[in-house]
């Protein structure tokens, strides 16, 4: 049988165009914060799936195998075949595919960890229960012990958490309202588990999940900017660019040359040109010029075929240019900008 988690996945391998390995999908899917990996997500409109399929090598192996055996994948390409694009292509794979919410990287993923250990750790004071935490995460433990034992009036706090919870959930709408709804768990009922949720919903586990996902995230979406519910998302960034990246981007945006952040970071050149390219595709105003001749940028945009980001056909055709030059000028074409 087929299933609409099938597609999400069949769709993410279409969009590599063939110019992209397994091992990239499977560090797409897995949210690495490297590099590469980034611009993977970036280049090839994967960031609604960054991160949000974290699979061992070994499952992702058999997963790999799965699709060639049924006929939807050839894997010495890593193409889809004429079924593998049927698949693929229908409007719900799609809408699907671009709910999920990866390029908020751990905002909608911590954000649920913290309330729903929020929630279960409540009801179960109340009713004066012990219970084994839904959440295994010490981060999310941490944060919720400080929450819970501050000295708040909580019964008004609570009321407005639902409400809020109530309306947005209205916004959703199902199969994802309902997905969210059924994984929460209080103090006498456990939250359902896929498994559970896929024979609510007549889909597969893969598929429930992938409602939920998306039915989280559309829910933190649909919330307004004072809702109450926001506090759980308290310290937690939506920003794409990481961490290192950003200091880099802070020395540059202070005056400092490429050889000075160098010199004050102490990291190799190569991962200075790694936080130069993040610069790239993610703020809005980048002075690709500082980097690029402008008649080079030109000549990449003019040599660029079709909707491909593969590199070394453009490297081999300019002497000039390096792979990080090139990087550069395709940030900023995908960013929308054009030179020609």
């Amino acid at each position: 049988m087929v299933h609409l988690a099938d597609g999400v996945l069949l769709l993410a391998i279409d969009r590599l165009k063939g110019e992209r390995s397994e091992r990239s999908l499977f560090h797409v899917l897995n949210g690495k914060r490297s590099a590469t990996t980034l611009q993977d997500a970036f280049f090839y409109d994967l960031e609604p799936v960054f991160g949000m399929f974290p699979y061992a090598k070994y499952d992702y192996e058999k997963l790999m195998a799965s699709l060639e055996k049924r006929g939807w994948l050839n894997r010495s390409t890593f193409t889809l075949t004429g079924a593998g694009q049927l698949l693929a292509s229908p409007e719900t794979v799609s809408d699907l595919f671009e709910r999920l919410g990866g390029e908020q990287r751990d905002y909608t993923t911590m954000t649920w960890k913290r309330l729903s250990l929020f929630i279960q750790t409540f009801m179960s004071l109340e009713h004066k229960r012990t219970f084994y935490p839904v959440q295994a995460d010490r981060l999310a433990e941490r944060w919720v012990k400080q929450i819970v034992r501050s000295e708040r009036e909580w019964r008004p706090l609570i009321e407005s958490f639902h409400s809020e919870l109530e309306t947005a959930l209205e916004s959703v709408g199902d199969p994802y309202a309902t997905a969210v709804v059924y994984r929460f768990t209080g103090a006498f009922e456990t939250g359902y588990t896929y498994e559970q949720i896929a024979t609510l919903l007549d889909v597969d586990a893969r598929t429930a999940r992938l409602y939920f996902l998306a039915g989280w995230n559309a829910l933190l979406n649909e919330l307004p900017e004072d809702a109450k519910l926001r506090g759980f998302s308290h310290g937690l960034s939506r920003e794409r660019m990481t961490l290192s990246a950003r200091e880099s981007f802070d020395l540059f945006t202070a005056g400092r040359s490429f050889s000075q952040v160098q010199s004050m970071r102490r990291l190799r050149t190569s991962t200075i040109e790694d936080h130069v390219v993040e610069m790239a595709m993610y703020i809005e105003e980048f002075p690709l010029d500082q980097f690029v001749p402008e008649r080079l940028i030109a000549e990449v945009e003019r040599l660029r075929e079709g909707d491909s980001w593969a590199l070394k056909p453009i490297f081999d055709q300019i002497d000039e240019l390096s792979y990080f030059q090139i990087r550069l000028v395709f940030a900023r074409l995908k960013r929308g900008e054009t030179f020609v």
